[in-house]
C-alpha cells in the first residue's frame, strides 16, 4: 500500500497542499465556534435590595421560604405553614428587614438577645420577622455559626456574565429560642443531604435578580428538613457598572401576610395546635408527619427554580464541526482525484 511519501514529488506536493488545506479549514472552524474563556467571576459588594414575596392567583412572586419534607426533594412535598397568607399554605412570603436586604461582602449578625420573652426572633436586618406555626423566625448572616459554633465565611455573591454563585454560609435562622444554620455551604464548605449552592441570574444593566438555594437541617427538631430560599429583588451595589446605586427602598408590608403580632392562625384539618413557646419546637415536626399539610410542587410558582445557563460549549457546536470536517475531507477526496486526473494526462 503506497503512503504519502511513495508518491512522486508532484504529486506529493498537490496532497499535501490539499491535506493543509484542508486542516486549516477545520482549525478555523473549531477556533470561530469555540466558546471564549470566561473572566474570573466579580465579587459584588453591596446591598441585594429584596422585594417583598406577594401572593395573589395562586402564584407568588419576589421573596419567600419553603421547608422541604425529609423524604421530599425542590418538588415538593412541602410543610405547610398555618400562619402563611398564601393560598399555598407551603409558601411563607419574606420581607425586607430594616437593612433593605443582604448585604453581600459584610455580616448581618444577630443581635446577643436574638429572641423575647415568647420565643419570637427579634433579628430584622435581612427579613423582617415573620411567622411559622405561632412563633416569629428572622435571619442573620453570623462572623460565628450560633448553632455549631464554627467560624463561616464572609457573605460573599459573585456574578460571572448574568450568573450568580456565592458563598453564603453565615446565613442562619433563629425561631422559638432555636438556631438553625440555613446557609449554602455549610460552614466549612460541605453541601450535605440536599443543601445545593447558591445560584441565581442578574440584569447587569438593571440590577435585578433572583437567587436561590437549598439547605438541610442538621439536628434539632428539624433534622433533615431542607429550607428552600428564594430571594429576588434589586441589586444596589458595586461591580456591575450599570447597576443602580440608589438607596433601598423601606420595605413595605406584605400584602396577604399576617402581622408579627397577631394571633397564630387556625390549624388546618389533622394538624395539632401549635403550642405557646418551647411546646411550639415540637408541633412543626408533628405537623409535617400527618401529612394533609403536605402539598406537591405548584406549577404556577412564579420563578419557583432558577436557570442558570450552561458556560460550557454550545450543543450545536459539535454537529457543526463534524459538517465542516465532513466538507473538508470532501474537497481532499476531489482534489485527489483531480490531481490523478492530471497525472494520467
Amino acid at each position: 500500500m503506497k503512503t504519502l511519501f511513495d508518491l512522486p514529488r508532484g504529486r506529493r506536493g498537490s496532497r499535501l497542499t490539499a491535506l493543509a488545506a484542508a486542516m486549516a479549514i477545520v482549525s478555523a472552524s473549531a477556533g470561530l465556534f469555540a466558546p471564549a474563556a470566561s473572566a474570573q467571576p466579580v465579587a459584588l459588594n453591596g446591598l441585594f435590595a429584596l422585594d417583598g414575596g406577594v401572593c395573589s392567583g395562586g402564584s407568588v412572586t419576589g421573596s419567600f421560604f419553603r421547608m422541604i419534607l425529609p423524604a421530599g426533594s425542590t418538588s415538593g412535598p412541602f410543610l405547610s405553614n398555618s400562619d402563611s397568607g398564601c393560598s399555598d399554605k407551603t409558601v411563607t412570603p419574606l420581607a425586607a428587614g430594616t437593612d433593605g436586604g443582604l448585604t453581600s461582602g459584610t455580616y448581618q449578625a444577630q443581635p446577643a438577645q436574638a429572641f423575647d420573652g415568647s420565643g419570637n426572633a427579634v433579628s430584622g436586618r435581612v427579613t423582617r420577622p415573620v411567622k411559622f406555626y405561632g412563633v416569629g423566625f428572622a435571619t442573620a448572616t453570623n462572623p460565628t455559626d450560633p448553632q455549631t459554633g464554627s467560624a463561616a465565611a464572609l457573605p460573599q455573591l459573585r456574578a460571572d456574565g448574568t450568573s450568580l454563585t456565592g458563598d453564603l454560609s453565615s446565613f442562619g435562622v433563629t425561631w422559638n429560642k432555636q438556631v438553625f444554620n440555613q446557609g449554602a455551604p455549610k460552614p466549612g464548605g460541605g453541601l450535605p443531604g440536599k443543601t445545593s449552592a447558591v445560584r441565581g441570574t442578574i440584569d447587569r444593566t438593571t440590577g435585578a435578580f433572583v437567587i436561590e438555594w437549598t439547605s438541610q437541617i442538621v439536628g434539632g427538631p428539624f433534622n433533615n428538613f431542607t429550607g428552600l430560599w428564594h430571594l429576588a429583588g434589586t441589586y444596589r451595589g458595586s461591580g456591575l457598572g450599570g447597576a443602580p446605586a440608589a438607596a433601598a427602598p423601606a420595605s413595605a408590608p406584605v400584602p396577604g401576610a399576617p402581622a408579627t403580632t397577631s394571633a397564630p392562625a387556625a390549624p388546618a384539618p389533622g394538624q395539632p395546635a401549635p403550642a405557646a413557646g418551647g411546646a411550639t419546637a415540637a408541633a412543626a415536626p408533628a405537623a409535617a408527619a400527618a401529612a394533609p399539610a403536605a402539598v406537591s410542587g405548584d406549577p404556577a410558582l412564579a420563578a419557583k427554580t432558577i436557570e442558570v445557563s450552561d458556560s460550557s460549549s454550545p450543543r450545536w457546536l459539535l454537529p457543526l464541526l463534524v459538517v465542516v470536517t465532513a466538507i473538508a475531507t470532501a474537497l481532499l477526496t476531489n482534489a485527489d482525484r483531480l490531481f490523478r486526473r492530471r497525472s494520467a494526462r
